[in-house]
Parts: structure tokens; C-alpha cells; sequence
């Protein structure tokens, strides 16, 4: 061996080019009891997700902290466990809303009204982000991986802490004036109800979501009757009945805590009530299915709205 060869490796030979890690989303969902966050690829699979509740005894600035907490969770996560990189986020919040969220004030999250989600967000992660309503997020996401898939005309309802929904048309999510189409909850199923949050009487919501079920019986939605189950179907199947008569809808496919808690006896019920209802030529065939999603569908589709804000960014 010659020693006076050097055994050390040229630096310059050591180096290899930089790994790209595959992109993802990270999904933000705002939601009357609880925020989540999660890290969604553009295959369609959740990574990861952290929850949080909300407490309804604080500020704004409480509130957005909760939020922040998890979603760094998310970017250690992606960065730590997953070897992905975020490259939007995509929020998906219950409204009222301003086009890409703008600014959010959810009705059943008093403490924010108009508050600025997407700045905030976009400061703390540091890269763009785009955002819709909760809903219409829903519906992306039923639409591309759930029991929509394959169809073009379809509306999609989460029956919750509150009632929100998203509408598709001729393949398209309908927008609306103000990027606020699809609140099906404040559809009008019992002239002069109960009082809606939004001020209104007999919405939906007012009727049929989870917080009107707990002031209605005085128990909480985990534990209903079989009455109560019936007349939740029922009221939920005569406003997605207008909508299939106005619209010319094919399905509506339901999700969220309530609906799928109270399972068949619901649907079925809301089935009879939407077919006893819509008997127009078009209509009458229309039918309700439950979201194949399960809870992983909120995420899904707040990335789903992250995927398509980029895409149209191109």
C-alpha cells in the first residue's frame, strides 16, 4: 500500500442529489366541537391526524392557539415520521365563510366572527393555503374516494354538531355568490320552528343537528330515542327532497356524528320521507346513502380543496 496515498474521500464524491420527498396537504378541518388536522396525499390517504376540542369559554386567540398546536403537530409529523413535504394547506370550516376563507365565522363557534383563518394560517405555516367550506370540502372529497364517485349530480350533507352540505352539478362544486353555496342547513323544514343560530326559524339545523336534538330532549345526541331518531330522518329527508326536486339530483350522501350514529333508522326513515316528497319525473328515483369516508372524510376533504387550489394556481 502506498502510503503516502490519502485515504480520506473527496467531499465532492460524497455528495448525492437531494431526496424529494413526496408532497402532501395538510389538511386543516374547523368544526363546532372540535378542530383536526392531518397530512393528505394526492392519492387520497390520510397519513396523519391530531385532535383537539373546542373549548367555547375562550377567545379568538385561544381558539386560533388550539388550532396552531395541532397544526405544528402535523408539520413535525410530516417532516419526522412521514419524510413527505406540506406543500399547501386546505381548511375546510364550518360557515359562514369569505372565498377561501378568508375570513371564517363559523355559527356555532361564537368567539369567531370574520376572523382572518387564512392569513393566520398562511403565516404560520409559510405556504399557500386555500380553503371552503365544510361541506362543499365534503363533497370534493365523496366525489373523488367516497360514495359519490362516478356520479355528477349529487349533493352531500354532514348532520352534526350542526348541518352543512355541499352541492355538485354537471361535475362541478357549485360555489355560489359568495363561496357559501350549499348551506342546506338553513333550508326551512318547520315553518315557524325553533330559532336558528343564523336567526331564522325552522332551519334544518334549528330541527335537526346535534345541539337541537340536546335542547330539544335535554340529552345529548349519543343517546337518543327511536322517536328521535325517526323525526331526524324524517326532517333531514324533506329538505334534501326540495333540493333533488330544484335541482335534479341522483344521491345524497350523509355523514356526520348524528347521522351515522342513528344509522338505518335514519336513513330509512329519511329515504321515505325524500321519496314521499320528490315525485317529479326526475326525482323519484333519487336516493340517500351513507359516506363511505367515515370520520377520515372532513380531512379528506380539506385536502381535497388544498389539491384542487393548487391545481388551478398551475
Amino acid at each position: 500500500m502506498d502510503t503516502n496515498e490519502s485515504t480520506e474521500l473527496d467531499p465532492t464524491e460524497a455528495l448525492e442529489p437531494p431526496r424529494r420527498l413526496p408532497p402532501v396537504v395538510l389538511a386543516v378541518d374547523v368544526g363546532g366541537t372540535k378542530f383536526a388536522a392531518g397530512l393528505v396525499t394526492m392519492r387520497g390517504e390520510l397519513l396523519d391526524r391530531s385532535v383537539i376540542l373546542v373549548d367555547h369559554d375562550v377567545g379568538p386567540a385561544a381558539h386560533f392557539a388550539a388550532l396552531a398546536g395541532i397544526v405544528e403537530q402535523q408539520l413535525d409529523a410530516a417532516a419526522e415520521r412521514h419524510e413527505v413535504r406540506v406543500t399547501a394547506v386546505g381548511i375546510g370550516a364550518a360557515g359562514p365563510i369569505t372565498r377561501h376563507c378568508e375570513t371564517v365565522s363559523p355559527v356555532n363557534l361564537p368567539a369567531w366572527r370574520e376572523f382572518p383563518l387564512r392569513s393566520r394560517l398562511a403565516e404560520l405555516t409559510g405556504t399557500r393555503v386555500y380553503g371552503d367550506l365544510d361541506g362543499k370540502a365534503l363533497a370534493l372529497a365523496e366525489g373523488w374516494q367516497g360514495a359519490a364517485k362516478g356520479y355528477a349530480n349529487y349533493c352531500v350533507l354532514t348532520v352534526s354538531t350542526g348541518i352543512g352540505g355541499g352541492i355538485v352539478l354537471d361535475g362541478e362544486l357549485v360555489d355560489g355568490y359568495s363561496a357559501n353555496a350549499g348551506h342546506v342547513g338553513h333550508v326551512i323544514v318547520e315553518p315557524n320552528g325553533r330559532r336558528c343560530g343564523c336567526g331564522a326559524r325552522g332551519c334544518l339545523e334549528a330541527e335537526a343537528s346535534g345541539l337541537a336534538i340536546e335542547a330539544i330532549t335535554g340529552r345529548s345526541a349519543r343517546e337518543p330515542t327511536y322517536e328521535i331518531m325517526q323525526r331526524t330522518g324524517r326532517l333531514v329527508g324533506r329538505g334534501v327532497a326540495s333540493l333533488c326536486n330544484l335541482l335534479d339530483l341522483e344521491l345524497v350522501v350523509v355523514g356526520g356524528g348524528v347521522a351515522l350514529g342513528f344509522a338505518a333508522t335514519f336513513l330509512n326513515a329519511a329515504q321515505e320521507e325524500l321519496s314521499t316528497h320528490a315525485r317529479l319525473p326526475y326525482s323519484r328515483h333519487a336516493r340517500i346513502t351513507p359516506t363511505r369516508l367515515g370520520d377520515r372524510g372532513p380531512l379528506l376533504g380539506a385536502g381535497a380543496v388544498g389539491i384542487r387550489g393548487m391545481r388551478r394556481d398551475r
